[in-house]
């Protein structure tokens, strides 16, 4: 009877380990699309903040154009390229992103496997959500001088 219990209680616990392994890989695979549901909506306003800072740069450029020339208005122009070139960054980071995320491909693996892939992609779009942020923060900043 012991020979008949051992192989039934083991197959139950990895039954148990698979049950688990399927829910988180569930649960990550909804933590990665909701962290890019919160980054997605920012795209928009990234391309209206690179609008507001292409027209202050052509401001610049006019006012160096018209004579008018100094160290603080060739500083504020290359703050305003170097904002323009991060928010290009951020928006390239998520176009990326999107562009090789597998999540059909995920669901095909092994849940161990999901896991890892799902993970290394939840830290991937994180820090597509940080650098968005920072840079959405630092153009509004500068803009708003």
């Amino acid at each position: 009877m012991n020979k008949t219990v051992l192989p039934l209680a083991i197959a139950v616990m990895l039954s148990a380990c698979s049950g688990q392994d399927k829910d988180k890989v569930l649960d990550l695979e909804n933590q990665v699309m909701t962290l890019h549901d919160e980054v997605m909506p920012q795209m928009e306003e990234i391309m209206t903040l690179k609008t507001q800072l292409s027209k202050k740069i052509v401001r610049l450029d006019s006012l160096q154009n018209e004579g008018i020339t100094g160290n603080a208005l060739a500083e504020e122009r290359m703050r305003a390229t170097d904002m323009n070139q991060k928010l290009n960054d951020a928006d390239r980071m998520m176009m990326t992103w999107m562009n090789e995320y597998r999540g059909d491909s995920a669901k095909k693996l092994e849940p161990a496997q999901a896991i890892q892939y799902l993970e290394s992609e939840k830290k991937k779009i994180d820090e597509v959500k940080q650098v968005t942020i920072k840079s959405i923060n630092d153009a509004k900043s500068f803009l708003n001088k």
